[in-house]
């Protein structure tokens, strides 16, 4: 596989931004994401303008030098949640609530993808999900 060139930079600002730490090293290295929504479709690929930001807090909580392992993901501000990855561009994976899962991949230094998946509501609604294209600046 061939890795381009903003995924290196990706690779290194991330890992950089990481301290490629694991166990108690990891404690206080943060990825910070602001984003804003650029399309978000349904899992009919039904597929609009996306509105409005969204931000995501990256905390290894257990990772190795590839930035697989365990994270805190916190998003707007709330109370971070147990995520896991198997490296530094994701996806993480995290479930904020019973029947829901969500999973974010970094797809380039300025751009990642969250996916957001129904599986039980708690009514006779099917199964459903979208995914959400954003662009994003990492923050110190």
């Amino acid at each position: 596989m061939r890795i381009s060139g903003t995924m290196k930079r990706l690779a290194l600002a991330t890992a950089a931004m990481l301290g490629l730490c694991s166990g108690a090293e990891a404690e206080g290295a943060r990825l910070n994401l602001d984003c804003t929504f650029v399309t978000a479709c349904s899992e009919a690929g039904v597929c609009a303008a996306g509105v409005g930001p969204v931000a995501f807090t990256l905390a290894p909580v257990e990772t190795d030098a590839e930035g697989a392992g365990s994270y805190s993901m916190s998003v707007d501000g709330a109370e971070p949640l147990p995520a896991e990855a198997p490296g530094f561009a994701g996806p993480y994976l995290w479930q904020p609530s019973e029947g829901t899962r969500m999973a974010l991949s970094l797809t380039s230094d300025t751009t990642a993808l969250w996916t957001r998946q129904t599986t039980q509501s708690g009514t006779d609604a099917p199964p459903s999900a979208e995914i959400d294209f954003l662009t994003c600046r990492i923050l110190p």
